[in-house]
């Protein structure tokens, strides 16, 4: 009689291994497939609109300008009363076209994002729905061009010299951001790998 307990034991554990290898089959790909829409979404909730007309809010709740580019620093540049209302009367001639190319980027993105958690894998569909999100994308680009250079050119060469620092300021903070970012991650694997 004892004989045949650890006989039924092993079975249980033969059992029980099975069942988490059939468990794990299934289990990896839904993982990566929740994963990948949990950047999706993520990807989409930082691109929302912000408070203000033509305005989104950029990566990290961060302002941006219209389609989500950096602004130019406009509000430290010192305007004048007449170059204020010049920008405006710019971003008011561009709004309808800034409109159009945000909603399309966001139309597009939206596609992608059905095309990659469809039932099926379609790579065809996919790489379709990539080339025209690139190509939206970049008409939105052109589009932020176009308002960008609009208003630099209302600017004095102090106010453009200020607006170049302000800049690479902000370009040097954001470096730094992303360099305490990797030492962070660096220190993470290092701790995984010891224990």
């Amino acid at each position: 009689m004892d004989d045949a307990a650890p006989v039924r034991g092993r079975d249980k554990e033969v059992e029980m291994t099975s069942a988490k290898r059939k468990m794990t089959r299934w289990m990896v790909p839904a993982g990566v497939l929740l994963m990948v829409g949990l950047f999706a979404v993520a990807d989409t909730a930082w691109g929302q609109p912000a408070d203000g007309p033509g305005l989104r809010r950029g990566r990290m709740g961060r302002r941006a300008g219209p389609l989500g580019g950096p602004l130019l620093p406009l509000g430290r540049l010192g305007l004048t009363q007449a170059q204020q209302e010049q920008v405006q009367a710019v971003m008011e001639q561009n709004r309808q076209a800034t409109r159009t190319a945000e909603e399309r980027v966001r139309e597009v993105r939206q596609a992608l994002q059905d095309a990659v958690t469809a039932d099926s894998v379609n790579e065809g569909a996919i790489r379709a729905v990539a080339t025209e999100l690139g190509l939206a994308e970049g008409d939105a680009a052109v589009q932020r061009a176009y308002v960008h250079a609009a208003v630099w050119q209302l600017l004095t060469p102090e106010q453009q010299a200020a607006a170049r620092e302000a800049k690479a300021e902000m370009q040097q903070r954001s470096a730094q951001r992303r360099q305490r970012v990797d030492e962070r991650r660096q220190r993470r694997q290092e701790r995984r790998q010891r224990g």
